[in-house]
């Protein structure tokens, strides 16, 4: 006699796996980030990306109606964001490869059963592609 699955208690366990397997990676994982950008041989300093944004500032003080100096402080802002992104580093922490094993099974054996629940094809639909 097949046992019946319980649906909830499968996702359930899933989602408990995955959420620990997902923390227990990411809290070994360091995230660095440096301010300024380097073009080609190029590289622009911290103080050299802040002067766009600055300039429109004093800019929108000068004359608040003016589209332009709205304009070059937007894209101040985006250049300081853009800067930060794209110096993005991530370190991940040194670990055994038990552990290391232990966080991947988690991780992909929760997604697996949580799947495995979201996507299964009701029973009926089963039996009447058999007949």
């Amino acid at each position: 006699m097949k046992k019946r699955r319980n649906p909830l208690a499968q996702f359930m366990i899933g989602m408990v796996m995955l959420a620990a397997g997902l923390y227990w990676f990411l809290s070994n994982v360091t995230v660095m980030t440096h301010f300024g950008f380097q073009l080609w041989n190029f590289r622009v300093g911290a103080g050299l990306i802040v002067v766009p944004f600055i300039a429109g500032i004093i800019w929108l003080f000068v004359n608040v109606d003016s589209f332009g100096a709205k304009l070059l402080t937007v894209l101040g802002i985006v250049v300081i964001l853009a800067s930060i992104i794209a110096n993005i580093q991530f370190i991940f922490r040194a670990t055994s490869l038990y552990v290391y094993l232990i966080m991947l099974i988690l991780i992909f054996g929760g997604a697996a059963l949580v799947g495995q629940v979201l996507f299964r094809w009701p029973k009926d639909e089963d039996e009447k592609k058999k007949k």
